[in-house]
């Protein structure tokens, strides 16, 4: 169990870090740019976004889900007002709102907290995807429980993405690593969690005009399905074109799963072909890596690339991983 919660850690680590140089391109502009994204590279001039960040450095995705574990792990649980204060003190460190990296939902809950507003009003409009980037420790912490991972998901949600889409998709995104982390499970059954934490989270998010995250897992499901006979790149490009690769939580999320779902959980074809599609590759990319983290463990994770992500930025991530699971025992 400990190699499948280090594995979502540093599969995620290792999504966003790889996919940060291709954040917001297209397909063809990554392919005259880089050729083909195989491992780490260092952002070049064409990357907007990133091109101050070095080969192997991880974005904010990385250090907001690592902002969730802390709060479970001094907690005991997630306590949303110690949430809100160590994204206020991150943001104020680390002048995220003087940044471009943060999404706009992120935005303007940053802002809310900084300037004391109703945080709870302003999430009701947020529908992109920075509630699921960061929401794996949660999964981690209630594996087994896929009902409780999915409600607290709801929780962290609210504040910053508790629109339909925003609450949906980080809902899917706790409950399938939920489904994975405890083990003795099969990538249905994983899917299966998903369809239920965006249920969820669809019952109880805001009401926006939006796609519904749910029915699009289940189209990115039936699109793979349809195409079983195709080589991993080809459905990864067909769900690219069906779906969207953005950061809105209805394209990233249902593509996401989507390339897990085809690649069976490989670790490195589902990465690879999620962040040569581009857009917003580095959430795609530490979702995907994350979720086949948190489903085959370690095992099928290149050794270099985890080693570059802990010498690259010094974070101890199977302890993070421990502590996670030593308090879910303390909190059975």
């Amino acid at each position: 169990m400990l190699n499948r919660a280090y594995g979502c850690l540093i599969g995620g680590a290792i999504g966003d870090a790889m996919g940060m140089p291709a954040s917001f391109m297209t397909p063809s502009e990554i392919k005259n740019t880089y050729g083909k994204i195989i491992d780490f590279n260092k952002p070049k001039e064409a990357q907007v976004a990133h091109f101050s960040l070095e080969k192997g450095e991880i974005t904010d995705d990385t250090e907001e889900s690592l902002i969730i574990a802390s709060v479970i792990i001094e907690a005991g649980y997630f306590k949303r007002s110690l949430f809100i204060d160590k994204m206020k003190n991150w943001a104020i460190k680390n002048k995220m709102l003087e940044s471009d990296v943060i999404g706009p939902s992120t935005r303007r809950f940053l802002q809310g907290i900084i300037e004391c507003k109703d945080i709870d009003e302003i999430g009701k409009l947020g529908d992109t995807n920075g509630g699921a980037m960061r929401v794996a420790p949660l999964g981690i912490f209630y594996h087994g429980n896929v009902k409780k991972a999915v409600e607290e998901a709801f929780v962290s949600a609210k504040p910053s993405h508790g629109s339909k889409p925003g609450a949906a998709a980080t809902c899917a995104i706790a409950a399938a690593v939920s489904q994975s982390v405890e083990g003795n499970t099969s990538l249905k059954e994983v899917m299966e969690a998903s369809i239920y934490g965006a249920k969820y989270g669809e019952e109880q998010g805001f009401d926006i005009p939006a796609p519904s995250v749910l029915d699009r897992i289940i189209l990115a499901m039936n699109l793979v399905d349809k195409n079983q006979g195709k080589s991993l790149e080809d459905i990864a490009n067909i769900l690219y074109r069906h779906l969207g690769a953005s950061m809105k939580s209805y394209e990233s999320i249902p593509l996401s799963l989507g390339v897990f779902y085809a690649a069976k959980g490989d670790f490195e074809k589902a990465l690879i072909n999620t962040i040569n599609l581009g857009d917003d590759a580095d959430t795609n990319g530490s979702i995907v890596a994350a979720l086949c983290g948190a489903f085959k463990g370690t095992y099928e994770i290149n050794e270099n690339w985890m080693n570059y992500i802990k010498n690259t930025n010094n974070i101890d991530l199977k302890s993070i991983a421990r502590n996670l699971l030593i308090f879910h025992s303390e909190y059975r």
